[in-house]
């Protein structure tokens, strides 16, 4: 069994990498929230992606954001950064026993 973990894929040797202009798109009007608490050197969670977008969005109030971070927007968020390449999964094996 594996623990699925994401992290943010949007750099590369210090660099950005290039995507194309729907993708930033996505990212400006729904995924910054999301995507901004991705690290590249820490894998989260989804219930740790979940919380911390919710404490991003707390941070910006003017955003209004949270009020729409329920974890189906979360959900809906990775998918779509992971559809465009600006995330990806790290899966982390799981011992049996620690598995519940």
């Amino acid at each position: 069994m594996a623990k699925v973990m994401f992290v943010r894929t949007t750099h590369e040797d210090g660099r950005c990498r290039p995507f194309p202009p729907e993708a930033w798109g996505f990212w400006r009007e729904h995924g910054a929230t999301v995507g901004e608490v991705l690290r590249p050197e820490t894998p989260l969670t989804f219930a740790e992606v979940v919380v911390a977008s919710q404490e991003h969005a707390l941070e910006y109030p003017e955003s209004g954001l949270f009020l729409t971070l329920d974890e189906e927007h979360v959900a809906w968020c990775l998918v779509k950064l992971l559809e465009y390449g600006m995330a990806g999964v790290v899966a982390e094996p799981v011992s049996p026993t620690k598995a519940v």
